[in-house]
């Protein structure tokens, strides 16, 4: 619905400051006056207008630089509201973290929550629900040890985002009903309004119309009340959605275009151009086709003076099937171009983005590596000074307490020098671990890149490829047996691009996944040859055994290779993989009942010499035994070296 992202946007900043627990220091100097001020105007001014948070972060830095660390806490959390409202969330998580590190006395744990509340929502916009949810739980004890309504609300407002990015609908409603609940007759707050609008929504989404309506309704009559047409709107569109998908469309009608009243009447353009997305959409409901295709003309033209990219993704869509329901099949072709054309340019402005905060995070993390060099040579500095002025006090009174002096400083040494090869331990180990979380990471974005822009591109080919076919009618057979070809072959790059992304994705690999993985590709490959039998078995004493994913994979391509031979050329009508122990090495071995061939006399092709190359490169053996009419066994001979323990 029209503004459900909206309102989340909006409780998110809201959740991440409230104006409720702020920290009282006794005698404020005006620097701290001002960064406390600052610090309770966040909330304010990332709803009324965020673009002023850039204001905000870059000068409460600046005045909190010299300050305790609580001001320097808050001017962090600024920071972190200020990155998640442009979706640098790297940058937002470290400000988080910095505020939570800064922040040593437990009576000041209320800034903590916050910083906690902020540190859910990265993990909410990256996608990692478990520790978004365990970040808001450690806000929401310390909310309610204190009794601060708004903070409560905060946190179960956020955690209810959470569960609806899930689609766990029924958890939504329930933290929304306290988050509700809590704030009880003070239904003029902001918070109030935003939690409701956001439960009307989840009723809206679940079919609970009636529900929905009711909240609207009351919604409706508050801001009314409290004379604020922005939230009016809000849940007029809401309402506007209801009647529409309950099929009620002449009210769906009247209450879009109150909408757009109001909009006109605020003067937000985004607004107006989602209210024109909307009644179109309506218009093709009504089977209005002309209307809907004014109303989302003017929704694209707004949207393209707002350089409004994902809107304009939306409108296009729909116009693309406004066309094809009119049949206007070359329209519809020519839309789709251009919403793909955005789509691009939306992908490339991502890209850049994440660069540019990848080198923002990478000059921080410098600066921070040449501060802790400084304080080392330092310390190190103070530890030599430390050494002379221990020699010198041993110097004068060494003709009374020799014996004990040499056995002091003999123990002394030796503790530190215990200690520095336990802390050397300790940074050799800790710095393993995150060259190897930094290469997971790396995995993970590229992996996220091949589905995101390669899959989608092959995607967008075969739907091109689809759509010409059925635009046109093609009397030439070449060309459409060519395009038949086309789509096929991007179908099935795919295919093997999802099993790289799966690869990537994997730590390890099991031997039971690598089962579960060829089973998958040999029942595709029954659709196309029903006739043959498939068996696939796994000693016992081989199911706590993995691999890495490079092992893995070369592995399951060998597989893949050896049954697609055996059902394109050998005709087989049985087709065994069996893997098992043999004395000290793992075996695999794939055997068909097919034609067949002379091992001698036939010419090894690219697609034997790839399996070769693949088991070589994970240091194992391949052979193939083949004679004509008695079958083909390709066996496959493994150390157990790139095997490891479960």
């Amino acid at each position: 619905m029209k503004n459900l992202l909206l309102s989340i946007a909006m409780l998110t900043l809201f959740f991440a400051c409230n104006k409720k627990h702020t920290v009282k220091l006794p005698e404020s100097t005006p620097n701290q006056t001002k960064i406390v001020s600052w610090y309770k105007d966040i909330s304010r001014v990332s709803n009324v207008c965020p673009d002023s948070l850039v204001f905000y972060a870059e000068n409460i830095e600046r005045v909190a630089k010299k300050e305790s660390s609580e001001y320097r806490a808050m001017a962090e959390i600024v920071k972190g509201v200020y990155y998640q409202s442009n979706s640098s969330h790297e940058l937002s998580r470290r400000a988080f973290e910095k505020a939570i590190s800064l922040i040593t006395d437990p009576k000041k744990d209320t800034i903590c929550a916050k910083a906690y509340i902020g540190m859910g929502n990265y993990f909410k916009n990256t996608g990692d629900y478990p520790n978004g949810l365990s970040y808001l739980l450690k806000a929401l004890k310390i909310y309610e040890r204190t009794n601060d309504k708004n903070g409560i609300s905060s946190a179960r407002g956020g955690m209810a985002q959470i569960y609806l990015q899930k689609n766990d609908l029924e958890s939504a409603k329930e933290n929304l009903k306290i988050a509700l609940n809590v704030l009880g007759n003070d239904t003029g707050n902001q918070f109030y309004l935003i939690s409701a609008h956001t439960l009307a929504n989840v009723y809206g989404m679940s079919g609970d119309f009636k529900r929905a309506l009711e909240i609207d309704k009351k919604g409706i009559a508050i801001s009314e009340q409290i004379k604020s047409q922005r939230n009016k709107a809000m849940f007029l569109d809401n309402k506007a959605n209801c009647f529409m998908y309950s099929n009620q469309l002449d009210s769906a009608e009247y209450y879009f275009n109150e909408c757009l009243k109001i909009d006109y009447a605020v003067g937000e353009k985004k607004q107006i151009a989602d209210s024109y997305a909307n009644l179109g959409n309506l218009a093709i409901f009504q089977k209005r086709y002309l209307k809907a295709e004014e109303y989302l003309l003017k929704s694209i033209a707004l949207c393209k003076e707002l350089n409004q990219k994902p809107n304009l993704i939306t409108a296009y869509e729909m116009l693309v099937n406004l066309y094809k329901v009119e049949r206007k099949f070359e329209k519809a072709l020519a839309t789709e171009f251009e919403k793909e054309k955005i789509y691009q340019e939306v992908i490339s402005a991502k890209k850049e983005a994440a660069l540019a905060e990848y080198k923002v995070v990478h000059e921080t993390q410098k600066k921070e590596q040449l501060l802790a060099e400084s304080k080392l040579l330092l310390l190190q500095n103070e530890e030599k000074t430390r050494r002379k002025n221990y020699m010198l006090a041993a110097f004068l009174l060494l003709s009374i307490f020799t014996a004990l002096i040499g056995y002091f400083l003999y123990r002394q040494q030796k503790v530190k020098v215990i200690q520095q090869q336990k802390e050397f331990e300790l940074k050799s180990a800790i710095a393993q671990i995150e060259k190897q979380n930094e290469l997971q990471e790396q995995r993970l974005r590229i992996s996220r890149d091949l589905h995101d822009n390669i899959g989608a591109q092959l995607t967008f080919i075969i739907s091109s490829v689809d759509n010409i076919k059925y635009a046109f009618e093609i009397q030439n057979e070449k060309l459409s047996s060519k395009l038949q070809t086309i789509s096929n072959f991007a179908k099935s790059t795919i295919i093997e691009l999802r099993d790289t992304i799966w690869a990537m994705n994997s730590d390890k690999i099991s031997l039971e996944d690598l089962k579960a993985r060829t089973l998958n590709f040999i029942e595709k490959a029954k659709a196309a040859k029903e006739e043959i039998d498939f068996s696939f078995t796994i000693d016992d004493q081989l199911l706590n055994l993995y691999l890495n994913s490079v092992f893995g994979m070369n592995l399951y391509r060998v597989l893949q290779e050896a049954i697609n031979n055996a059902i394109k050329y050998a005709n087989a009508k049985e087709i065994k993989i069996d893997i098992s122990m043999l004395e000290d090495k793992v075996a695999v071995m794939i055997k068909d009942d097919g034609e067949g061939f002379d091992v001698e006399k036939v010419e090894k092709g690219n697609g034997l010499i790839n399996m070769e190359k693949r088991i070589e490169s994970i240091g194992g053996i391949l052979s193939i035994y083949s004679t004509l009419n008695h079958g083909t066994t390709v066996l496959i001979l493994l150390t157990k070296m790139p095997f490891q323990n479960d």
